[in-house]
């Protein structure tokens, strides 16, 4: 498990900068991160753990194909047989 602490005996600042960081975490493409957990502190301070993990990817890909081509008409100089006619 990945966790980034904010740590601090200053409360208003501690808020200033998770405001400015949980915007960038939730932006982040490559980053997934969880909802900040709040620990407490005795001194009246900013104690906030919040768990991240890298984004992995879709599990799968699914691929639907619109572009195959058109069956064509035989192959140009290459006659077709006359039907057989009895007789």
């Amino acid at each position: 498990m990945v966790q980034i602490r904010v740590m601090t005996d200053d409360r208003e600042r501690g808020e200033r900068v998770v405001d400015i960081l949980l915007p960038l975490l939730q932006a982040c493409t490559a980053l997934r991160a969880g909802e900040p957990t709040r620990l407490s502190h005795r001194g009246g301070g900013l104690r906030l753990v919040l768990d991240v993990q890298p984004t992995e990817g879709p599990a799968s890909v699914r691929l639907d194909r619109d572009d195959t081509p058109a069956r064509t008409s035989p192959t140009p100089g290459r006659r077709r047989a006359l039907p057989r006619t009895p007789g």
